[in-house]
């Protein structure tokens, strides 16, 4: 029998000679064997190797048996058998063991042939319900499942499975759901899942429609391959919810740096230049972005700079029955007042980025959200030359033909204003360089709140009261 045909084993055990002599015994009976000397490495290697089995000593330093038992049951990975195999005989010893979420509890010393015994049944038992479990199929994804992942990752658990994916944390969370870091098991490479789904703020605007047109709108970004564009590789939908696998961008959000304050103009011209470019390729093929923002400019920490959340935010504003989609401080005038979204609209939030970067402050500001779009409306901001005297003047004109209020004054083309960004910063020996992101933002690259928001809704046609 091969090394693996009779199960993968986990010995915890932190007696040299014991460890080595119970490895060495059980792939004698055809086993493969992996070794932990305490809990912290044996949940290491758990993570790792997903073993068949568990076969633990009670008493370890550092993390004992039973709370190596009690991490492994609240990650959610009942399906691992795990046995005790310790010199505490005591009735409460066990019954411990077992309340921890064991499945068995042998005492020392244990002949081998009963532990080999005791292993084959368990390794047998689980395979037996894997392929029940494959044969049946993973339950349908819904809305309610999707809020329940959430919460087991906010309580605690270490990992939660949706489909092939091990979901493993919480990069951020808006108004119509969450996006999460997790692991493809199938492509063995790490992604980002941002979710959309009924009961996260979209009720009122949620159908199958809807859904249909996530499903159309991620194929489109999908096939649209851009060096300056996360890339979407999958998407998931039921009746109540859908979720978007996108590419993992081990970094930080725009919005997280700037958190720092303002950029050098050498800095802000190429990002510019890099969204652009990016916005001009989704324009040449019809798709607008409707919520460029800093927390959807994503900032590698090996230097790319990707825009993010394209299938998300394009099929949701335009499904909204009238109403306004996007970011406070960074929405067109134009799309405020109801007025329809074009391209135009994407290049004025790039602008509102733009004079964020250059001043460290918004464009636009309020202390509430309604002060915020009134302050939009009426293009009340300070002129950058006074918030940003250093910046270039040729930047400082972009800038502010950008943010004009009038869309048919305002820079529209998006290639042609990647073209003249490029040029600027050939002429001035501009080179994006990653800035230092020591101390900044978690696991990834990932807005606080990763979706816009509905603003406001059957289409506004005045400011609204800068005292609401």
């Amino acid at each position: 029998m091969s090394g693996s045909s009779r199960g993968h084993v986990l010995v915890v055990e932190d007696e040299p000679a014991l460890r080595a002599a119970l490895a060495e015994t059980l792939v004698e009976a055809g086993f493969s064997v992996d070794t932990a000397r305490d809990g912290a490495e044996a949940l290491f290697q758990i993570d790792v190797t997903e073993p068949d089995v568990v076969v633990a000593d009670v008493e370890m330093p550092a993390m004992n048996g039973y709370e190596l038992c009690r991490r492994l049951r609240a990650s959610g990975r009942d399906g691992i058998p795990f046995v005790f195999l310790s010199g505490l005989g005591s009735t409460e010893s066990r019954v411990e063991g077992l309340q921890a979420g064991a499945d068995d509890f042998l005492v020392k010393p244990v002949a081998g042939q009963e532990l080999v015994l005791k292993l084959a049944r368990q390794v047998e038992r689980v395979r037996k319900l894997r392929a029940a479990a494959a044969a049946a199929g993973p339950p349908p994804m819904n809305a309610d499942m999707l809020a329940e992942i959430e919460t087991r990752l906010r309580a605690g658990t270490a990992v939660v499975r949706l489909g092939r994916f091990e979901l493993r944390s919480i990069l951020g969370h808006g108004a119509m759901g969450t996006v999460f870091k997790a692991w493809d098991t199938k492509l063995e490479r790490w992604v980002a899942i941002k979710t959309v789904r009924a009961g996260a703020g979209m009720a009122e605007f949620w159908d199958v429609d809807l859904v249909r047109s996530l499903v159309a709108e991620a194929a489109m970004v999908a096939r649209f391959n851009h060096p300056h564009v996360v890339a979407v590789h999958d998407v998931h939908d039921a009746a109540d919810a859908a979720y978007v696998v996108m590419e993992f961008v081990d970094g930080v959000s725009l919005e997280d740096l700037l958190q720092r304050g303002a950029l050098e103009s050498a800095r802000t011209g190429p990002l510019l230049a890099a969204v652009a470019s990016a916005l001009a390729a989704a324009h040449a093929i019809g798709m607008l972005h409707r919520d460029v923002k800093p927390g959807n400019v994503l900032i590698g920490r090996e230097g790319a700079i990707k825009l993010g959340d394209f299938g998300i935010a394009s099929f949701v504003s335009a499904h909204m029955r009238g109403s306004v989609f996007g970011t406070p401080g960074y929405v067109a005038p134009e799309a405020l007042r109801g007025q329809g979204f074009l391209p135009a609209a994407d290049l004025f939030s790039l602008g509102a980025i733009a004079y964020r970067c250059l001043a460290g402050r918004p464009a636009f500001t309020g202390a509430t959200a309604a002060q915020v779009l009134s302050s939009t409306l009426s293009a009340r901001m300070p002129p950058l030359h006074e918030a940003c005297p250093g910046a270039p003047p040729e930047l400082q004109a972009i800038v502010e033909r950008l943010l004009e209020p009038n869309p048919t004054r305002r820079i529209a083309d998006a290639a042609a204003l990647s073209n003249e960004l490029a040029r600027m910063c050939e002429l001035r020996g501009w080179r994006w360089t990653a800035p230092d992101l020591g101390g900044l933002g978690g696991d990834a690259a990932a807005s606080d709140a990763p979706h816009g928001q509905v603003l406001m809704t059957g289409g506004a046609t005045r400011p609204p009261d800068p005292q609401s």
